[in-house]
């Protein structure tokens, strides 16, 4: 009996190691699968999203309707910001400010205004880059006022820019002066005498 009992109290010891074990195996994987989350949480947003300011501007705070719009994207982060070609679609967010609220607005470029640009723009730290949205005119073709936002792959703030399109200014009417003259000719009327004739009153004296 006495050996019996002690085989049951080693068996009984033998299996809480065990679970103890298995118990610790597990909770060393959970804590480790929350450490490589953690890890790469903190990897991601240090390698893909960037400290410090992007600073959007237009050549321009009125513009009138037909100019060309331009503007200057600067790089003040200490990494390098990446900006991704959309053409033919509009290399920036677009808004018109209509019924006192923001709407986008869109314009497609024509095909060979795309031809042979880079599918990226890389602006390195401290640079700029400044392009004109001279293949989009039907973005400002109307008066009013308007918002340009940027938008770079690895920054998560949005710069934008507002400026104002005017009408261009219409000429004054030209005013044809008609001036009247009037000549007054002075008509001279001769006045007329008469010549003696050559015999005189007193001619009847040669008798």
């Amino acid at each position: 009996m006495a050996r019996t009992s002690e085989l049951t109290t080693i068996r009984e010891r033998n299996k809480r190691k065990r679970l103890a074990g298995w118990v610790l195996l597990y909770l060393l994987i959970i804590l480790g699968f929350i450490f490589v989350m953690y890890w790469q949480t903190k990897r991601i947003n240090t390698l893909n999203f960037a400290s410090g300011v992007m600073q959007l501007t237009t050549s321009k705070t009125k513009y009138t309707v037909g100019d060309t719009v331009a503007y200057t994207l600067k790089n003040g982060l200490s990494q390098p910001i990446t900006l991704v070609n959309s053409c033919p679609k509009e290399p920036l967010y677009v808004y018109s400010w209509t019924n006192n609220s923001w709407t986008r607005i869109h314009d497609t470029a024509k095909a060979s205004a795309c031809s042979g640009e880079p599918k990226q723009q890389i602006i390195a730290p401290g640079g700029s880059y400044t392009q004109s949205l001279a293949n989009w005119p039907n973005l400002f073709n109307k008066p009013g006022i308007y918002r340009i936002v940027g938008l770079a792959s690895n920054y998560t703030a949005l710069p934008y820019a507002d400026f104002q399109v005017v009408a261009k200014p219409v000429p004054p009417a030209v005013q044809v002066q008609t001036r009247t003259q009037i000549i007054i000719q002075k008509v001279i009327t001769p006045v007329y005498i008469t010549v003696p004739s050559s015999g005189g009153g007193n001619g009847g004296g040669d008798n």
